[in-house]
C-alpha cells in the first residue's frame, strides 16, 4: 500500500539547506496500522507531507496504493489526495463564509 524507498527531503532555510529526511525507507501494508513517534523536529510532519504530495523529496521513490507521486503534477497529486489521502492539521484554518455542503 505504501512504499517508500531511500527518501530524502532538504529544505533552504536561513542557514543554508537543512536535511530533514535522510534515506528514510518504509513498507506499509494495507490493513497494518503505523505510528511515527519521534521528538519535535525529527522529520515526522515532514514525512507525511511528502506522503501525501504536499512536500516534493529532494532523492528517492514514494509509491502509495500503486501510484508512483513523483510522476504527477500539482492537479495530479490533489486529484490523488481527494481519492487516497485524509489530513487533519494539528493547526487549520476554516472558512467562515463557507459550509462542508
Amino acid at each position: 500500500m505504501v512504499e517508500i524507498k531511500d527518501l530524502h527531503l532538504s529544505l533552504v532555510g536561513g542557514a543554508g539547506p537543512v536535511n530533514i529526511l535522510r534515506g528514510i525507507d518504509l513498507q506499509i501494508e494495507a490493513g497494518q496500522t503505523v505510528s511515527i513517534v519521534g521528538p519535535s523536529g525529527a522529520g515526522k510532519t515532514t514525512l507525511l507531507m511528502a506522503l501525501s504530495g504536499l512536500e516534493r523529496p529532494t532523492d528517492g521513490i514514494i509509491q502509495v496504493a500503486g501510484v508512483n507521486l513523483h510522476q504527477l503534477n500539482e492537479d495530479g497529486l490533489a486529484r490523488f489526495r481527494r481519492r487516497h489521502i485524509g489530513i487533519v492539521f494539528q493547526s487549520f484554518h476554516l472558512v467562515p463564509t463557507m459550509t462542508a455542503l
